[in-house]
């Protein structure tokens, strides 16, 4: 491993990462409110990055293993950063979990009346969301040719087991178009959420929120604050952009080919469809049919595509309900999108491998492979699924413990590892939809930051970290 290679580009994302915060700054200053958080961040970001600089690498050669730490490291990096505007809010731990929130788009908060604080950091929150929503790393390869060089490692590493494919031949100009997309649909959504009466401020932090399916509100209450069924509408179809793969997007624009062509996207479409309907005719119990429809659609739509916004208290629903619930918190969007969980197309050619297995126990002579469209999918490739399903449950299943030898009960424990590994945010019982993290104790909110940060890298990107092999200069 170069180590001084992977400090060398954690400094340089330090130093970009410092310019960013010009932004929230520019927010206090306009509101009146204080700039030191944000100065204090800058000066942390940007001594840090010098001194990470100074080391000059050994070698200048990027391999996967180094792209895989400087991304899982510059992700902890920039939330570490990051959550020093919320030092003069809130505990170390908690800011530091706040922004682990932000950045890998779950949505979990821990302050139970977001109303209280300043526009700048509302703001930020929501800002912290959108740059993690297509990537941090992916935005630098974008915007900065220092990055772009040694772009494609940083790019795989970001997006594990995840074949987003080039768009153009160099993957500078891919990471820009798929910016462009993401910035092109976030003014749109703004535009639209101003037309229909929410505030510039509400407009565009709900439209960062949205289209990265993060799901922090600047409202407590969150969608449920502006009880309109035209703004729930808007908000669900760009939430269901966000949980769609960008390079979909991509080819619908240029009208090179339809989204319904995809079998994920299908896939996707028909989980969202059915879960909708099941909710609804479930929820009958509790609301009449429209109001059923209503909320059983948008929470549909905010839990698959992990968004965690919510517009009803689901943890009030019936139990029915509420295993509805927990399973989709599991499934999540289509590969490529700013969207969490395991992913639609990792569990369409895991069952598919599954059949395989099954039907070559009974019948071993006859060759069987597993297609997706009309591509076959290689061994290599279904193995790294096996290999990343069995780690997310393995993941899922210490961390529930954890959190139930801490005390937890198991609705708790249970619903909130799977709503943070899965990047989700809100889950039940202590953690319900109409409650925050605040009162967790200090440790499982610990482990609950690094289950996010697992969940947005996908398993293999974060793990390899703690493997000693991994860090050897011969593996």
């Amino acid at each position: 491993m170069n180590v001084r290679l992977v400090l060398n580009f954690l400094g340089r994302i330090l130093i970009y990462f410092s310019l960013i915060m010009l932004l929230p700054l520019a927010i206090a200053y306009y509101y009146g409110e204080p700039v030191k958080p944000f100065i204090a961040a800058q000066a942390a970001a940007i001594a840090t990055g010098v001194v990470f600089m100074l080391l000059k690498p050994e070698s200048e050669l990027l391999r996967y293993k180094e792209g895989m730490a400087i991304v899982g490291l510059g992700w902890l990096s920039v939330s570490i950063v990051g959550s020093i505007p919320l030092l003069f809010h809130t505990h170390p731990v908690n800011a530091f979990f706040e922004t682990m929130s932000g950045f890998t788009t779950t949505g979990a908060t821990i302050f139970d009346r977001v109303e209280d604080l300043p526009k700048s950091i509302l703001f930020w929150r929501s800002l912290t969301q959108w740059l993690g929503g297509m990537g941090i790393i992916v935005l630098f390869v974008a915007v900065f040719p220092a990055m772009a060089r040694k772009g494609e490692k940083l790019f795989q590493a970001e997006y594990p087991g995840v074949n987003l494919g080039k768009l153009k031949p160099r993957v500078e100009d891919t990471a820009i178009i798929l910016y462009s997309i993401y910035l092109f649909y976030t003014v749109l959504e703004a535009m639209i959420l101003y037309f229909l009466g929410l505030s510039p401020f509400d407009a565009i932090t709900h439209a960062f929120t949205t289209l990265s399916t993060g799901g922090f509100s600047t409202h407590t209450e969150s969608i449920a604050y502006f009880s309109s069924p035209a703004i729930e509408a808007v908000i669900s179809l760009f939430m269901f952009l966000g949980g769609t793969n960008f390079a979909l997007h991509y080819f619908l624009l240029t009208g090179k080919r339809l989204p319904f062509r995809d079998p994920e996207f299908r896939i996707y479409a028909a989980i969202i469809a059915i879960s909708a309907a099941m909710l609804a005719v479930v929820n009958l119990q509790k609301f009449d049919l429209l109001e059923s429809i209503r909320y059983s659609v948008f929470q549909t739509v905010s839990i698959v595509t992990t968004t965690g916004y919510t517009t009803s208290d689901f943890d009030t629903w019936s139990d029915a309900a509420k295993m509805v619930i927990l399973i989709l918190m599991f499934v999540g969007g289509c590969s490529g999108s700013t969207a969490g969980g395991m992913k639609v197309i990792r569990l369409y050619l895991l069952l598919e491998y599954a059949i395989l297995q099954v039907l070559k126990a009974a019948e071993p002579r006859i060759v069987r492979i597993v297609r997706y469209g009309e591509q076959v999918i290689n061994k290599e490739a279904l193995d790294a699924i096996a290999a990343f399903f069995i780690l997310y449950i393995l993941v899922f299943v210490f961390s529930s413990l954890t959190l139930a030898l801490s005390g937890l009960d198991i609705i708790t424990s249970i619903s909130s590892v799977a709503a943070c590994l899965g990047n989700i945010g809100p889950a039940m019982g202590l953690a319900g939809a109409a409650e925050s993290y605040a009162a967790l104790p200090y440790h499982v909110k610990l482990v609950l930051a690094v289950d996010m940060w697992v969940g947005r890298l996908e398993m293999f990107t974060v793990i390899s970290l703690f493997i000693p092999q991994f860090w050897m200069r011969k593996w």
